[in-house]
């Protein structure tokens, strides 16, 4: 199997930077995505300029939970920010995007703005993905075929497929199956998509690579969240070194995105 080792948020903070950096010179990642216009953001961009030999992408943002704000001017995007300029919470943006009630044209404006702000420092751009995962719902696709193919992108990130328990409150769990065809339909991507925060589950390593034994000649991205001050970052932190290392004990192939 040829697996794809994506962290998120790089350059949210000082603590995801610092850990992202250890994954990837440790051998525990082979992509990354940068989140625009946060606090680490410019030392993400420098590590990625230093390291062509990585992936990076950018962790389209579109949803607020302390400081994100967008890089266009808000005024220019009064549908997606509150009456201070900072994106929505995320369970109000699912919400309106579920119901269409977000405008295309404004996402579309954004996403251009987001990925340019990376790659006009010099960043080669492999793929995107999105905070909180808000590119599996209908604008935000919508947008993406509007602007990516203009941007010389055709990678975006699957929705998730592999679970290794059931998440029963999970809308991507009940619902992910026709959004992932639509994307497919549009994008290039991986055949799968495994979370380890959709599991919460101990050693969930071995658990994956169990399930992996017979998946024949395939690709699955795994996406993780470096850090060390928040357990759950820590933990996934650890969780993807040791995976790398097992993974390729097994012959497993790992690759950059911009290899998918």
């Amino acid at each position: 199997m040829r697996i794809v080792l994506n962290a998120d948020d790089f350059g949210m903070s000082d603590d995801t930077l610092r850990g992202t950096i250890e994954c990837f010179e440790r051998g525990g990642l082979t992509s990354a995505t940068i989140m625009p216009a946060m606090p680490a953001t410019a030392r993400a961009i420098e590590f990625a300029r230093a390291h062509p030999q990585f992936s990076f992408g950018v962790h389209l943002t579109f949803t607020g939970d302390c400081n994100e704000h967008p890089v266009t001017d808000p005024r220019k995007l009064p549908a997606l920010v509150t009456n201070h300029g900072l994106f929505q919470p995320a369970n109000t943006v699912r919400r309106r995007a579920i119901f269409l009630r977000l405008p295309i044209d404004q996402i579309a404006t954004e996403i251009e703005a987001q990925v340019n702000s990376v790659r006009d420092q010099g960043v080669k751009i492999s793929h995107v993905d999105s905070h909180h995962h808000l590119h599996q719902y209908a604008p935000f696709r919508a947008a993406l075929r509007r602007v990516l193919p203009k941007l010389g992108i055709a990678r975006v990130r699957n929705v998730q497929n592999i679970f290794l328990r059931k998440p029963a409150k999970s809308s991507t769990y009940w619902f992910g199956l026709g959004r992932r065809r639509r994307l497919m339909r549009s994008f290039h991507t991986t055949e799968h998509f495994y979370m380890p925060t959709s599991s919460y589950e101990n050693n969930w390593q071995c658990q994956l690579l169990r399930r992996l034994e017979q998946s024949g000649d395939t690709t699955l991205e795994i996406g993780v969240h470096p850090g060390y001050v928040d357990f759950w970052r820590s933990d996934e932190r650890a969780g993807i070194q040791r995976f790398a290392t097992e993974a390729r004990a097994l012959g497993h192939q790992l690759i950059g995105w911009k290899d998918v």
